[in-house]
C-alpha cells in the first residue's frame, strides 16, 4: 500500500535515499529502506525483536528504571534495568480486532491491516473492505484493479484533499532514473527538492485554521474535487462529502491517491452501515443484508 506522505519527506536527514521509486512510497519499500538504514549503523545489534514492552518502574532507591518485558516467541518474561528510559512506542502500537459478533467464524483469509497477510492473493476473489481511514483509503485502490468485487463499509463522511500532502507533485510520480541519477549526483539539488516538499507540507497545515480564507478556499476545492471524482457515480458524493457539516482538517485528511477513482469502479459497492455480525461465508451490514465474500479486510483502526 502506498504511503500518504512524500517519501522524500520521510526519512531520516542522515540517511537520505535519492533513489525512492515514486513520489509516494509503497509500505515494502519504506521497509527496506528502514532495513538498509539499521544494517549500515549497525542497529540490530541493540535492539530485541518480537518483544513486547509490558511496563516500567522507576527504583527511587537505585535511580534506575526496572523494565518488564515479554518474549512473544518464548513467552518469558523478562526484566532489563536502564538508566534512562525513551518510550517512543506512539499511539498506533496496539492494533485491535472490531467487536463484531462471530468474527472469527468467518472460514475465508480475512486480516487487520495493521497485520497483513503477506501470501494474501486478492486476484478475482470478492473482498470485504471495513473502514475508511487513512489504512482503508490506501488499500483500496491496491486490491480493486485484480479483485472481483469490493464491497467496501464506509460509515462516516469524509473529506480527501484534492492535492497531496505535498501540493507541488499531487499525484504519484513514478521517478524517472535521471530523476534519481540527479538526486544521486547533486546533493545540492536533492536537499532543495526536499526542502521544496517539505515547505509544501507546512504550508498544507494552514488550511486548517477555521474560518481564514485558506481554508474556506481549500473547503471549495476539496467539494468541487470530489464531484467531478465521483460524477460517475453521483450518489456517492451525497453519502460521503460531508459537506457544511465540517471543514476540512477536522478528521485526518488525505490525499488518497486513486481511492475516488477506485470507488466509482463497477466492481466496487459502498455500504454507508457498519458490520452487525459476521458468518462463515460473509457479512450483515446494519440494514440486515447480507455479503458473500470471500475475503474480509479490517482497516479498522487501534485502540
Amino acid at each position: 500500500m502506498y504511503s500518504d506522505i512524500p517519501a522524500h519527506a520521510y526519512q531520516f536527514n542522515f540517511a537520505n535515499n535519492p533513489n525512492w521509486s515514486r513520489f509516494y512510497a509503497e509500505g515494502g519499500e519504506i521497509h527496506e529502506y528502514l532495513k538498509d538504514v539499521a544494517w549500515k549503523y549497525d542497529v540490530e545489534k541493540y535492539v530485541r525483536f518480537r518483544h513486547r514492552f509490558e511496563s516500567a518502574e522507576w527504583n527511587e532507591t537505585d535511580h534506575k528504571w526496572i523494565i518488564t518485558l515479554k518474549d512473544l516467541e518464548t513467552q518469558q518474561v523478562k526484566i532489563d534495568i536502564a538508566d534512562v528510559l525513551l518510550k517512543g512506542t506512539g499511539n498506533l502500537n496496539q492494533w485491535d480486532w472490531p467487536e463484531i459478533p462471530g468474527l472469527h467464524d468467518f472460514q475465508g483469509p480475512y486480516m487487520h491491516s495493521a497485520k497483513w497477510d503477506e501470501t494474501f492473493d486478492w486476484t478475482d476473489k470478492t473482498v470485504a473492505l471495513l473502514g475508511a481511514g487513512s489504512s482503508g483509503i490506501q488499500i483500496l485502490p491496491k486490491i480493486q484493479p485484480k479483485a472481483k468485487r469490493v464491497v467496501h463499509f464506509v460509515r462516516n463522511k469524509m473529506w480527501i484533499s484534492p492535492v497531496g500532502v505535498s501540493k507541488d507533485e499531487p499525484d504519484n510520480v513514478i521517478h524517472t532514473e535521471e530523476q534519481k541519477n540527479l538526486f544521486a549526483e547533486d546533493p545540492g539539488a536533492y536537499l532543495a527538492y526536499r526542502h521544496k516538499i517539505e515547505a509544501g507540507i507546512n504550508q498544507v497545515a494552514l488550511v486548517t485554521m477555521r474560518d481564514t480564507e485558506i481554508q474556506k478556499h481549500f473547503w471549495t476545492l476539496c467539494q468541487a474535487s470530489m464531484k467531478e471524482k465521483l460524477k460517475k457515480k453521483p450518489w456517492l458524493y451525497e453519502a460521503m462529502c460531508p459537506g457544511s457539516a465540517y471543514p476540512p482538517g477536522c478528521r485526518r485528511i488525505t490525499p488518497g491517491p486513486g481511492y475516488l477513482e477506485a470507488l466509482v469502479e463497477d466492481n466496487v459497492e459502498v455500504v454507508n452501515t457498519g458490520v452487525s455480525r459476521v458468518t462463515e461465508t460473509g457479512l450483515y451490514d446494519d440494514n440486515g443484508d447480507f455479503h458473500e465474500v470471500d475475503a474480509i479486510i479490517y482497516a479498522t483502526g487501534f485502540n
